[in-house]
């Protein structure tokens, strides 16, 4: 009986391992140089926040996906936030993330908690929507991301590797 619980717990531990990853299939997208388009509207920012905000989004970047990114968030790279994410789910065209961010700067408390949807248009073109609760210095504030990405190139620069 003691050999039996344990096994039975690895065997449900295993298989639902693998119907999580049956639920994460790869993005099916070119992998390479993308070109994104971010617009973000924030609702409850005080109003000395609200312009050092708005500068600090960058509505053109460029993110290099590879083929490792595909089931992940692959247009976060490049975003200029450095966050974790997680797939909750993927069936190659519709990805659904979840995200979190914490300020890198010290003694500074301020966080990120994102919920995203990824919709591939087909393989060169792709969009998406995030919704994102910040909190910062005391307060919180709601954002709301949409995204469009353009593949625009096979390889990356050197310096985006």
């Amino acid at each position: 009986m003691r050999k039996t619980i344990p096994l039975a717990v690895i065997c449900l531990g295993a298989s639902l391992a693998f119907a999580t990853a049956a639920n994460i299939q790869p993005l099916k997208v070119k992998t390479g140089l993308w070109q994104m388009t971010e617009k973000v509207t924030w609702t409850g920012l005080p109003p000395q926040y609200a312009a050092l905000l708005q500068n600090a989004v960058r509505e053109h970047y460029k993110s290099c996906v590879k083929a490792t990114d595909l089931i992940k968030n692959p247009w976060a790279n490049g975003s200029g936030q450095r966050c974790t994410w997680t797939v909750l789910h993927s069936n190659g065209t519709d990805m659904e993330v979840q995200g979190s961010c914490r300020s890198e700067n010290k003694g500074d408390d301020g966080s990120m908690q994102m919920q995203g949807k990824i919709h591939v248009v087909d393989s060169e073109h792709g969009t998406g929507s995030t919704d994102v609760t910040l909190t910062w210095n005391g307060m919180t504030a709601k954002g709301h991301a949409t995204y469009t990405g353009k593949w625009i190139a096979a390889t990356c620069p050197a310096d985006m590797n």
